[in-house]
Order: structure tokens, then C-alpha cells, then sequence
């Protein structure tokens, strides 16, 4: 990573701090995790911070909360999808994050134990606006996020910290949301009789009643 780069990274996660206490971290650590300074990834944590305020919930440390994300794959800007886990705390590691493949910036944040879930989506014009900026503009004749100009993607980040919530977004009132009850995780590990590597318990495969993991199965 160029050096210009982390010093970018760097200052705009200072501006976190407007969020409340250790935002500047998770601000700046989500421009790192991402790999370049861009509108999408920023857009996507202030929808998270915004669907947890509107929850009156924190950033989750634990397992108690779901997002769906509508971002999808093959498509500009689904950088906002790494926004919105880091914001809300619902990583992929811990199996909190699923990606819907609707192809729109939106994300529906849901608490397991209550069932309220909130859903947030960009506004239209901010989309248009984004789409029409000279990022995604160099962007779509090929050029790398890394390359784009600092001063270019660097005024698109500082554009969104300086809009409300309301000019960024449509915030749904509060609503239930049923969740199907998910299988108890497993703390046992088992050894695949073939390869000899440990897997977790409920993800092996018996085959001629011995245990082996997925890909020794042939299923």
C-alpha cells in the first residue's frame, strides 16, 4: 500500500470520532480491511451506524444480530457491503452477514433475541449522484481504485460525512422480522478418516461408517 494511501486512510478514519467514542477506529480499520478509499465502503458503514441508532442498539460483539445485505457481486459499489459489517459488527467470521444478490445499496439489520429489524437504503439521487462522479467514472474505463486520484475519492468520502442520515437515506420504521430458529453451533471437532485434517463436528460426512470431512465425500 502506497503511503499516501494509509495517511489518507488514516486522517478520514479520524473523522469517525463525530460518531461517538471508538468510531474513529472502526472507521479508520474499515478503510484498511477494504483495501482503498472509495464512496461505497463509507456510505455502507453510515448505513449501519444508522440502522443500529435507529434500533437504539451498539455495534455487535457477540452473536445477537443479523444483517442482510442487498449488495451483490458484478456490479460498482458493492464496496458498501464491507461498510456495513464493520459498522454493525455482523461479520462474515461469525456468520452474521448475508449478502442477498438484489443488486441494490440497502441492508435490513435484525435483532435475534427481539425480532426487530430496521431496513436502510441509499436514496436514488445519492446513488445517481455517485454513479455520475469522476470515480466511478475512471473506474469504468478500467482504472484501479488505488489509482484513481486521492483528491477525487477522498472528496467523495468527506461529501457523505458532511450529509445527515436523512439526505443520505430512507430509514423504515421499526418492524418484526421472523427468523428461522438456526441449528446450536458445535464445540466438538472430529478428524477426517481420510485426510486426517479436524473438522467441525456438525460439518462432517459419514461414508462406510466413518467420519470424513465435506470434500473427502464426493458429495
Amino acid at each position: 500500500m502506497k503511503p499516501e494511501q494509509i495517511e489518507a486512510m488514516h486522517l478520514l478514519g479520524k473523522k469517525g470520532a463525530d460518531f461517538g467514542e471508538l468510531w474513529d477506529t472502526y472507521f479508520e480499520s474499515a478503510f484498511f480491511i477494504h483495501g482503498h478509499v472509495c464512496g461505497g465502503m463509507p456510505l455502507g458503514f453510515r448505513a449501519g451506524l444508522a440502522a443500529l441508532n435507529a434500533l437504539g442498539s451498539e455495534r455487535e460483539l457477540n452473536m445477537a444480530k443479523l444483517v442482510f445485505v442487498e449488495t451483490g457481486t458484478g456490479h460498482a459499489a458493492g464496496c458498501f457491503a464491507d461498510g456495513t459489517q464493520m459498522a454493525t459488527g455482523c461479520t462474515f467470521g461469525k456468520g452474521l452477514i448475508q449478502r442477498t444478490e438484489y443488486g441494490k445499496w440497502a441492508m435490513t439489520l435484525v435483532d435475534k433475541d427481539s425480532h426487530k429489524a430496521v431496513r436502510v437504503s441509499v436514496r436514488p439521487e445519492v446513488m445517481q449522484s455517485s454513479f455520475n462522479s469522476p470515480f466511478v467514472k475512471m473506474r469504468k474505463e478500467g482504472t484501479k481504485p488505488t489509482e484513481v486520484p486521492l483528491e477525487i475519492s477522498k472528496g467523495l468520502v468527506k461529501n457523505l460525512l458532511q450529509k445527515s442520515d436523512d439526505e443520505l437515506f430512507v430509514i423504515s420504521d421499526i418492524f418484526n422480522y421472523d427468523l428461522p430458529k438456526a441449528p446450536k453451533p458445535t464445540f466438538e471437532l472430529v478428524t477426517c478418516h481420510q485426510c486426517g485434517e479436524v473438522v467441525a463436528a456438525n460439518k462432517a460426512r459419514v461414508k462406510n461408517g466413518e467420519l470424513i470431512c465435506f470434500p473427502c465425500s464426493g458429495y
